[in-house]
């Protein structure tokens, strides 16, 4: 392998460890992101949760106005009742106040009913806002955690970046420019080692895409230090990587 594609190599173990890095930093970040949308789903659980006992204790409230209502209504029937002044009155208000007592204590279940469900909610309500608290914690200590990490990350960036700009100095400009773009074509796997298809042919094939390679390109790659793309995926070719390159 010539001196332009061990430049290349070099450069490939660069553009992969800075991809590392940066993989890492937006991994931490999305880790605090998501840990914060839960905490807003937290926060948007409880809004609704005391939206549902404004309206149940509101619901409450109205069914032991009626019930009240009833109870009064009753007071007057029991009067009734006493003054009542033939059996065919005494007999009519006795069955308005029989009706009215059992409709009193359908409200009266009502109530109960309503009530229970309130304090159901505010227990909801409750464990709801411990699950906040801690979920704030969490976040807090995650946010930490994440900005102490990733000043270390951000300095090992900084270093690869000012390393790959050292690096890219010794390859010509249009190689640099083939680099690039196939590095952006391929998520950032600019080189592709040539591969044999067969182990009793001469056949060989593009270890990026598995496309078959003409022999011109093996030839050239084997005498001359020259770059030569994949015809299929324009990946930049070597046929042995160098030994001992790394950052």
């Amino acid at each position: 392998m010539g001196a332009t594609l061990d430049a290349l190599h070099r450069l490939q173990t660069i553009e992969d460890a800075l991809r590392e890095v940066r993989r890492q930093i937006e991994s931490k970040v999305r880790g605090v992101q998501a840990q914060k949308r839960r905490l807003a789903r937290l926060e948007q659980e409880i809004a609704e949760t005391d939206i549902q006992i404004r309206q149940a204790q509101s619901g409450a409230d109205k069914l032991e106005l009626d019930r009240k209502s009833h109870e009064a209504h009753i007071a007057k029937l029991r009067d009734a009742l006493n003054q009542a002044k033939s059996n065919k009155e005494y007999a009519a208000v006795l069955t308005q106040l029989n009706i009215d007592k059992a409709n009193a204590l359908k409200l009266e279940d009502a109530v109960l009913a309503g009530l229970g469900k309130v304090d159901e909610l505010k227990k909801r309500r409750q464990q709801l806002r411990e699950s906040l608290e801690t979920e704030r914690a969490r976040v807090a200590a995650a946010e930490l955690e994440t900005e102490r990490e990733s000043a270390g990350l951000k300095a090992r960036l900084a270093q690869l970046e000012a390393d790959r700009e050292q690096a890219a100095e010794g390859i010509p400009p249009e190689t640099l420019q083939a680099f690039e773009r196939t590095c952006e074509h391929h998520d950032g796997e600019a080189l592709a080692q040539v591969q044999r298809a067969h182990p009793k042919r001469s056949d060989y094939i593009c270890g990026g895409c598995n496309m078959g390679l003409p022999l011109e390109i093996i030839n050239a790659l084997q005498s001359r230090d020259l770059v030569q793309q994949c015809p299929n995926c324009r990946r930049i070719l070597y046929i042995d990587a160098p030994g001992g390159v790394s950052v």
